[in-house]
């Protein structure tokens, strides 16, 4: 039996610079899988946490920055892993920073490149992460309705409110009466 299995996430974040738009593209540390391949950020999905969150975190993580806006693309990446019949997808996200945002990298990556989206695609280590660049460029950053409609700035507010406020209930339950 084939099972779909939903463990990781997958952010595109990018600035606009004088009118152009770069892509944030981090290189694998050695020592890490993959190592010295370029991709976008890509991260593991805990436990009970929302995709978005996840998403959310992982940029934090990885590159120390705080988007000011976040998208969930449409497209997902999906793939059969035939080695043990599982069927992999795989969310993206786009997320914007601003120009001057500087950034900090975990001991995940030993580097970072702002690049235009045609210099970025070419540099992603899979064929998934060149669409998953083409996604945010077409449902994104080239759409009028897909830059409103897919725009989830205001959901991660609300999940992070959420998630903050029940991890303060489950605190003061704790407490000894």
């Amino acid at each position: 039996m084939i099972r779909l299995q939903v463990t990781h996430v997958e952010v595109y974040v990018f600035r606009r610079r004088r009118r152009r738009v770069e892509i944030l593209c981090l290189h694998r540390a050695p020592g890490t899988p993959l190592p010295g391949a370029w991709q976008p950020i890509t991260g593991r999905i805990r436990r009970n946490e929302p995709a978005l969150v996840a998403a959310a975190r992982e940029v934090r993580e990885e590159t120390g920055l705080e988007p000011r806006r976040w998208w969930g693309l449409e497209t997902l990446s999906v793939w059969f892993e035939s080695a043990n019949e599982r069927l992999a997808a795989l969310p993206l996200f786009a997320c914007e920073v601003g120009a001057g945002e500087a950034v900090r990298l975990s001991r995940e990556h030993d580097d970072f490149r702002w690049l235009a989206p045609r210099a970025a695609g070419p540099l992603f280590h899979w064929e998934t992460q060149r669409r998953g660049l083409r996604a945010l460029e077409t449902e994104v950053l080239r759409s009028r309705t897909g830059i409103r409609a897919l725009d989830r700035t205001e959901l991660l507010a609300k999940l992070r409110r959420s998630r903050r406020g029940g991890a303060a209930r489950k605190t003061r339950s704790r407490r000894p009466r």
